[in-house]
């Protein structure tokens, strides 16, 4: 086994395209328009097994102030997880050959952080991803983080009766109401309104940077989709931002908004209903992590799922961390960057 950098698009992209557990999150454009945008240094890592990869790992390396920082994803990106992807065939093998491989992994992986040496390492990995032990053993902190998936492969009466019935009686109210949801790749409205709810001083991180929105959607017109959903007048009564590659992922929400209807939950039933009838087998949606939000969205009766976040500091990453996440919103804000 040995770890190289990977200099192909279509390599990297064709190990995404494969592999169960690859995210649009880790496409080759995606990659570098994150770092482009975060002022961080894409290092994107294979692990070989003879000419043939068994795994993809990218990393980000940011060294500011005498501080070298290495992230899978890079904070304030909306990536909820990152870290590496397994070949495609990994969750066929047996678990002595599961564990060889990534006893193996983990080793090439430490050499390559070993070269780097950061100050402070963090990565989140996918939720398909469940064998942190390798990085525990080397002294990483762990946490567990969660997120809310629906089985979509179940039959539409299933998914209709498991919904809370006071959501049912809403979503049978607005079925009534001539809402129309339209798809766009227009992120100006949903940008505004999510720049509007982070001015929260309660919120501790800023939006997604609206030229970073702009190049995704640019990059990825097919997985990317900005949601509207109109009232009888035209007026909208919510917007999401959702990714469309593998699982249909309910990405970014607005706050509900000044409206008579109940738009937040009939946009996201609509969006579950377009899912399904688009052959995606699961519907994730973030938010698990957020207290404010989890009454809403356990409503839908999603299954909560768990990923992972490691995490490994020195006197000087703990300083840094700190400080990267008290002055950073402020700083974007002062300087007009969201």
């Amino acid at each position: 086994m040995a770890a190289g950098r990977v200099d192909d698009r279509d390599t990297w992209d064709s190990f995404i395209d494969e592999s169960p557990s690859g995210l649009l999150f880790h496409k080759w454009d995606y990659l570098h328009l994150t770092a482009k945008h975060t002022a961080s240094t894409l290092l994107p890592y294979a692990v070989y097994k003879g000419d043939e990869p068994v795994c993809v790992f990218p990393l980000f390396c940011r060294r500011a102030h005498g501080i070298n920082a290495v992230f899978s994803p890079p904070p304030l990106t909306v990536i909820p997880h990152l870290g590496c992807v397994m070949s495609g065939n990994f969750e066929g093998f047996k678990q002595s050959k599961k564990e060889s491989v990534l006893h193996l992994v983990a080793e090439d992986i430490r050499g390559v952080l070993e070269g780097l040496s950061p100050n402070y390492l963090s990565i989140a990995f996918v939720p398909e991803f469940n064998d942190i032990r390798h990085y525990l053993w080397d002294g990483c902190d762990a946490r567990i983080r969660y997120t809310y998936t629906i089985d979509l492969e179940r039959p539409p009466e299933e998914l209709w009766n498991n919904l809370h019935y006071k959501l049912r009686n809403k979503l049978k109210k607005e079925a009534g109401a001539d809402l129309r949801l339209e798809k766009t790749g227009d992120i100006s409205t949903l940008h505004r309104l999510l720049a509007d709810r982070y001015q929260d001083p309660s919120i501790d991180i800023p939006p997604i940077r609206r030229e970073y929105l702009e190049d995704l959607v640019r990059a990825y017109p097919d997985q990317i989709g900005i949601y509207h959903l109109y009232d009888a007048g035209d007026e909208v009564a919510g917007v999401v931002a959702t990714q469309e590659y593998k699982r249909f992922l309910l990405w970014m929400g607005t706050p509900r908004l000044e409206s008579a209807h109940a738009g937040n939950e009939y946009l996201q039933w609509l969006l579950i209903q377009r899912a399904k009838a688009e052959g995606y087998r699961t519907f994730e949606n973030m938010g698990a992590n957020n207290p404010s939000l989890v009454f809403f969205k356990s409503r839908f009766n999603p299954d909560l799922t768990t990923y992972f976040e490691i995490e490994k500091k020195d006197t000087l990453g703990a300083v840094s961390e700190w400080a990267y996440l008290t002055f950073v919103k402020r700083l974007m804000m002062a300087a007009g960057r969201v």
